[in-house]
C-alpha cells in the first residue's frame, strides 16, 4: 500500500513536470492560464487531471472534443511513478526527498532539450539551488572537487573552441550543476558513461540519416548517466 501511495504521489509530479515541460515550450507561465486541451481550449477539471487514470479511463482522448491526447503525458506520469518509489527512503526523508526532486527537474530540462534543443537558465538557477542544499548538507565543498570541476571546465572549453562551438552553450552548465550531487568519485564516470551514450546514439542518428551533421540534443544523455548513477546500490 505504501508503494502504490509513493507511485501516485510521484505521478502527481509526473503530471506537473508535464505542465512545466508543455508551458515553457510554448512560451506560457506555469501557472496562467489553466490546463487546457491544446485542441478544443476547454479548461480541464480536476478529474480530468487525475495522473495515469484520466488517460486510461478516457482511452487518451479529451473529454470534450474526442481530439487524442499524447502519450508522453502518461509516459511521464508512469515514469515519475517510478521514480518515487525507487529513490524515496523513509528513513532518510530529507535527504532522498531533494535527490526526487532533482531527478524531476533534470528530467524537465532534458525532456525540454529533446524537444526543442533548449536549455532555460531559470530552470538551471532553481536546480543549482537544490544540489547545493544537497551538498552543503550531505556531501563537502573540498578541494577535490573544486579541482576536478576546473579540470572539466578547461577540457569543456577547449572542446568547444575546437569544434568550433559544436557542443551545446547550456550543455556545461547541466553538468556542472549535476556535480554537485555526486560524490568526487562518481563525477569521472558520470562524464564518461553520459560521452559513451551521446557518441552510441549519434552514430545511431548519423546512420539513419546518412550525415554526421545531425544536431543532437545532449541533455538527455547527461540524464541518463546521473539517473543511472543515483540508483541505489550504484
Amino acid at each position: 500500500m505504501c508503494r502504490l501511495l509513493l507511485f501516485f504521489l510521484g505521478a502527481i509530479f509526473g503530471s506537473f513536470a508535464n505542465l512545466v515541460i508543455n508551458h515553457t515550450i510554448k512560451g506560457e507561465s506555469i501557472i496562467s492560464p489553466p490546463s487546457h486541451c491544446d485542441n478544443c481550449g476547454h479548461r480541464l477539471q480536476a478529474w480530468d487531471l487525475v495522473p495515469i487514470l484520466s488517460f486510461i479511463f478516457l482511452k487518451g482522448r479529451c473529454r470534450y472534443c474526442k481530439s487524442k491526447i499524447s502519450s508522453d503525458n502518461l509516459i511521464l506520469e508512469f515514469i515519475s511513478g517510478l521514480f518515487a518509489i525507487i529513490f524515496f527512503n523513509p528513513f532518510e526523508i530529507i535527504k532522498s526527498g531533494l535527490i526526487f526532486l532533482v531527478i524531476l527537474l533534470s528530467l524537465i530540462i532534458a525532456v525540454i532539450d529533446l524537444k526543442t534543443f533548449d536549455i532555460y537558465m531559470n530552470q538551471i538557477e532553481i536546480l543549482a539551488l537544490l544540489v547545493i542544499i544537497y551538498r552543503y548538507n550531505f556531501l563537502t565543498f573540498d578541494l577535490e572537487f573544486f579541482k576536478i570541476t576546473f579540470l572539466f571546465i578547461i577540457a569543456y572549453v577547449i572542446i568547444y573552441l575546437a569544434s568550433n562551438k559544436g557542443l551545446g552553450d547550456g550543455d556545461i552548465y547541466y553538468y556542472l550543476t549535476l556535480f554537485l550531487i555526486l560524490p568526487n568519485q562518481k563525477i569521472i564516470y558520470f562524464i564518461l558513461i553520459s560521452i559513451w551514450l551521446g557518441a552510441i546514439s549519434g552514430l545511431a542518428i548519423a546512420y539513419k540519416n546518412r550525415t554526421l551533421k545531425s544536431q543532437i540534443p545532449f541533455c538527455i544523455y547527461i540524464f541518463m548517466s546521473f539517473l543511472i548513477l543515483n540508483l541505489p546500490g550504484v
